[in-house]
């Protein structure tokens, strides 16, 4: 909503203000006079108190799952090689691990990176030198969460390079040495805009900054619920003339001696003994509802991070006959596109070393992302069944061939790669020629 004026053409005074927007006058709506009209978002700053976030991991569960889940799921299968010698380069190095890590801190702090120790005859603080990479040129692999590194240098202001408005070298906490941005693998949490990140230290959000609330929301109602459950059955006694008695300090210990000794009594007996004038009561705290908000919170938090709550909180799906099939599906996507976002352009940095330093061709590399809810065993059983019967109807009806559908057949793993095709069990009787 903006506000605009309109200016009287014939003396140049300012006229009534307009708005664009709805306004409702009777209401406040769209005014000042609506409380909403004065909210206000500012920089909360939270990413700069890393001990906090650290905090937040070590001690609360529902942050550790944001920050762990994704990462985890996007490894758990990572990739599959055609050459199995680009397999034993990958696995060798364990570059899945590298990659969870590296992305796990990212999400807390909001960037990491992967420090790469290259042997290539310069030093840290010159570009690799990838023409003269030999065998044996990695010496490791080393994931470092942005606490412990500092932007140092120049910023890249060519405005055609990928790495635009960002630092050409960083330096380890208490060390002198400089690290050059091509020796560095960053990852990021929330990205930001390039001037938002400037102001940033040159580094991306943590992703449990805006989570912050409805996290703090869910633990302060739990907390609350757990005092109620205590509190849920009060007792209450009617002592007649309790206010004279309580006047003096003799009163006022013999009633709690009196009803200290009552209370003992009744938990070890069961029993409840009281004078004839004193009548008892007891009212309890209904909790019903706490439940469903306490929920909703967590649901709260599951939707902010694209996580279904099958999977975040390992909860039953919601609504009547749900599986939690679609929620699967919609969150195997978005992991997907993550790897594809996030982890092939850095897996293009990686995987020209693992070639160099087991001189292998880069070729070798070439790969495609594993399955990453693998089916279960009832779930391939039916498939197998579905797919039989399809390939049984399809021959018997002579859309394709005994041989076309043995073929098939191996491809999907119906049967083993020796298998060879059988004789007809119901062959189609021969009609002897008429006069025979």
């Amino acid at each position: 909503m903006s506000d605009t004026s309109v200016v009287s053409i014939q003396d140049g005074t300012p006229a009534i203000p307009l708005k664009d927007g709805l306004t409702n006058l009777a209401t406040g709506l769209g005014t000042a006079k609506e409380k909403a009209h004065h909210n206000v978002w500012e920089h909360s700053n939270r990413n700069v108190d890393h001990v906090q976030l650290s905090a937040r991991f070590r001690e609360d569960w529902i942050s550790q799952k944001v920050c762990k889940v994704i990462p985890q799921d996007m490894t758990r299968q990572w990739r599959t090689f055609e050459n199995s010698d680009a397999a034993e380069a990958d696995e060798h190095f364990n570059v899945s691990l590298i990659f969870r890590e590296a992305y796990q801190w990212a999400r807390l702090y909001g960037t990491s990176f992967v420090l790469m120790d290259i042997n290539d005859g310069r030093q840290p603080d010159k570009p690799v030198n990838w023409k003269k990479l030999k065998p044996g040129c990695i010496r490791s692999f080393n994931v470092v969460d942005r606490t412990r590194i500092t932007v140092i240098g120049v910023i890249d202001q060519e405005p055609l390079s990928p790495t635009f408005g960002m630092p050409t070298h960083y330096q380890f906490v208490n060390s002198p040495v400089m690290i050059h941005k091509d020796r560095l693998i960053r990852f990021e949490g929330t990205e930001l805009p390039i001037y938002e990140r400037q102001r940033n230290l040159w580094y991306s959000d943590s992703v449990l900054i805006p989570l912050m609330q409805q996290i703090d929301n869910f633990h302060t109602t739990s907390s609350a619920a757990a005092q109620m459950v205590q509190e849920a059955n009060t007792d209450i006694i009617q002592v007649e003339g309790l206010a004279e008695i309580l006047q003096n300090d003799q009163g006022t210990n013999a009633m709690l001696s009196r009803f200290s000794d009552w209370k003992a009594i009744k938990s070890v007996f069961g029993v409840s003994i009281l004078d004839s004038t004193e009548v008892y009561d007891q009212k309890k705290i209904q909790l019903s509802g706490v439940k469903d908000l306490i929920w909703e919170y967590l649901r709260m938090v599951a939707a902010s991070v694209g996580i279904p709550a099958t999977r975040l909180l390992s909860a039953s799906p919601d609504g009547m006959n749900a599986t939690g099939e679609s929620d699967l599906i919609n969150y195997i996507e978005l992991l997907e596109g993550m790897q594809k976002d996030i982890f092939e352009p850095r897996l293009k940095r990686v995987d020209p070393l693992l070639a160099a330093h087991f001189g292998l061709p880069l070729e070798d590399f070439e790969y495609e992302w594993g399955c990453i809810f693998p089916e279960s065993a009832s779930q391939k059983q039916d498939r197998l069944v579905a797919e039989s019967t399809w390939l049984c109807q399809l021959s018997d009806s002579g859309i394709i061939s005994r041989e076309s559908a043995l073929n098939q057949a191996k491809a999907t793993g119906l049967v083993s790669e020796d298998a060879t095709v059988g004789d007809d069990p119901n062959p189609t009787p021969i009609t002897p020629p008429k006069g025979a």
